[in-house]
């Protein structure tokens, strides 16, 4: 296995990688809408969240040598279902033509009091 960590994303903040290379799949962390300088949230709006959140995915998907093509499947917590169609806006135009299997739950609580926290799993040969 590899572990690899984004230099541009903000630091993990836990016993844990951005992302885990384990053969041709990818597994990256959960992600949310920390600023990769400060390390605060960014945004009050899920579309604001939403959009830092799937910022630092692309990120790590760099640092990994990924593109957003790469994904197989993405695993989005959401503190209020409410937002599902706000986010999915943000997520629509993120993905473009690329559609991976998602899965989409709502949470009664995200650390740091964020509205989302989503991550992936990318395969590439």
């Amino acid at each position: 296995m590899e572990f690899i960590n984004s230099p541009e994303c903000s630091e993990v903040i836990g016993p844990y990688s951005h992302c885990v290379k384990a053969g041709n799949t990818y597994y990256i962390c959960g992600q949310v809408p920390f600023h990769p300088v400060s390390g605060q949230v960014v945004g009050a709006t899920i579309k604001e969240q939403a959009f830092q959140t799937l910022f630092n995915l692309k990120l790590v998907l760099d640092a990994a040598g990924l593109d957003i093509t790469d994904i197989a499947k993405t695993t989005v917590f959401l503190t209020s279902m409410d937002d599902f169609n706000d986010f999915n806006e943000v997520y629509a135009e993120f993905m473009g033509d690329h559609r991976p299997a998602r899965l989409c739950l709502g949470a009664s609580e995200i650390a740091h009091g964020c509205l989302l926290e989503m991550d992936a799993v990318a395969y590439k040969e």
